[in-house]
């Protein structure tokens, strides 16, 4: 009669890990900086997939990350949704979905039109935001 959600289902539709541990683990990559090599003109125009850009704001996540996260593209377009980025040694980012990265790995890429941020860890734990946002 009805259809079972698996522990895994539900916990990603949370925006959890698998494991419980709160978030998905995903590699952090950064773009449309100066000389960024896979620079595309949409970015360098401030457009992304689902919205337009902004510093501070905008991060663009792999199709792998978003269903991690138990989100599709249809989802991110018509809701907009936050994501908080957990830093390795502590700080939280919190940050919109608005375009999409090339697929390679569960991965985040942070919009940073002001350079390279080389303070940035390579890896992080995100996880949907909750709350108002601003």
């Amino acid at each position: 009669m009805f259809e079972m959600i698996n522990d895994e289902d539900l916990v990603r539709a949370s925006g959890g890990a698998a494991s419980g541990g709160g978030g998905v683990q995903v590699r952090l990559t950064q773009f449309g900086y100066r000389n960024d090599p896979y620079g595309d003109s949409e970015t360098r125009k401030g457009h992304g997939a689902y919205s337009n850009l902004a510093a501070n704001r905008s991060v663009a996540l792999t199709d792998s990350s978003l269903a991690a996260l138990g989100l599709t593209k249809s989802m991110v377009r018509h809701e907009h949704p936050w994501v908080d980025i957990h830093l390795k040694g502590g700080g939280v980012l919190t940050r919109r979905i608005d375009d999409r990265a090339p697929e390679k790995n569960r991965r985040v890429d942070m919009y940073e039109p002001g350079g390279f941020n080389r303070k940035l860890p390579d890896y992080a734990t995100v996880s949907l935001h909750r709350g108002k946002v601003g």
